[in-house]
């Protein structure tokens, strides 16, 4: 009977283990990350979506400063995500004057990380919509240069710069950098990034953000990912559940290796209380999850590229989009959005679009089997 009862707490413990064991690892087991970013909110405002999401994302993307400013209150939540069995990516802001020190946790956190979480710890989100801001001229990188040459050597080395001190800031630990993006993904990922998200925003083209964001990250050696954000510049912000849904799976069918949603309201009102996620959006991303987990995921890639000019950083949101944010667009402006846009019409989502050099003349390879340059040019492998 002796022998009996420690069996049977024997096999009660080994179950035990067993089940938190697939609580944590379980969620590991398809070959995209599927997620939200909590771009609002304290701590509790975090682990309540977490608890909300758990059963159909893999991802937690910590975006609020309130949380991830806060050592003390980024572990705590970290130790949450960790334990239902989620992967998490930490954001990290530039200071608000300047770029240094960041603003994040203390200088340990990561180190600690990377021991505490291991795998499940992805890495950093630091810095946002760099492409974007410079496009726009919001908080630009670069603010003046003689020709676009100049403008593509002078953001990647201040964007390089930059990150550089942040991650010294964070010694010795070693992390992956993230970021979304709407515009000179290609620039982004030369400056240091290892994952951009590619943002699908308003009304822009989904398939052109995924022509350029995976364009770049295929040509360069890098993952890439796709961040739904807003379609709307008040409430309800984000775009229906069925297009939700739609915008999920078609980047899933163009191979994103990442499909986050973005969940914050920014400087206005929550439109429910989870930020801005309807019971409808819920669904959606349930019915994603479900829809993932029943497909065969291959990772898909383009045949063919549309190759554009040398350092030419067009915002591509239009004919009449701005170059690297310092010159009104030109006659190769249009030229190139048309050709774009056309070659879309025809190839789908066999597209990509690329630069036909780094920086400069600096050399590089194409992996297509069919180039198609922007002065005509087309070579057939």
């Amino acid at each position: 009977m002796i022998v009996s009862a420690v069996l049977l707490i024997f096999g009660l413990l080994s179950t035990l283990i067993l089940a938190n064991f697939l609580v944590r690892e379980g969620k590991g087991e398809i070959d995209v990350f599927v997620g939200v970013d909590i771009g609002y909110g304290d701590e509790n405002d975090a682990i309540k979506l977490v608890d909300k999401v758990e059963d159909y994302v893999n991802l937690i993307v910590l975006g609020s400063l309130i949380v991830t400013n806060n050592t003390a209150k980024l572990t705590r939540v970290c130790d949450y995500i960790y334990q239902k069995g989620l992967h998490f990516i930490v954001y990290v802001g530039f200071a608000e004057e300047g770029y240094a020190p960041p603003r994040g946790p203390n200088p340990e956190f990561f180190t600690m990380a990377a021991t505490k979480w291991g795998e499940q710890f992805l890495g950093v989100y630091l810095f946002d919509e760099a492409g974007g801001k410079q496009i726009d001229q919001f908080h630009p990188i670069v603010d003046a240069a003689e020709n676009t040459s100049g403008a593509a050597s002078l953001y990647v080395h201040h964007l390089y710069y930059f990150l550089g001190n942040m991650t010294k800031y964070y010694e010795p630990a070693d992390f992956r950098l993230f970021t979304s993006d709407y515009a000179l993904y290609w620039y982004d990922y030369l400056s240091g990034y290892d994952v951009v998200f590619g943002e699908f925003v308003g009304n822009q083209s989904r398939q052109l953000a995924v022509a350029l964001c995976r364009g770049a990250a295929k040509t360069l050696g890098n993952d890439w990912g796709t961040m739904i954000t807003w379609k709307h510049d008040a409430a309800p912000f984000l775009e229906d559940a069925g297009q939700l849904y739609d915008d999920m799976v078609l980047a899933y069918q163009n191979g994103a290796k990442y499909i986050i949603v973005f969940n914050a309201f920014g400087n206005f009102t929550a439109t429910t209380e989870y930020g801005t996620l309807t019971p409808e959006h819920f669904n959606a991303m349930e019915k994603f999850w479900n829809y993932v987990n029943g497909a065969s995921y291959t990772e898909f890639s383009a045949k063919t590229a549309y190759v554009l000019p040398r350092d030419y950083g067009y915002g591509f949101r239009g004919p009449n989009d701005k170059v690297w944010g310092l010159w009104e667009a030109d006659v190769l402006s249009s030229k190139v959005w048309n050709d774009a846009n056309n070659l879309l019409e025809t190839y789908g989502k066999d597209l990509d679009i690329v630069y036909e050099t780094k920086i400069g003349y600096e050399p590089i390879t194409l992996p297509y089997d069919k180039l198609i340059f922007w002065n005509g040019t087309i070579i057939q492998r």
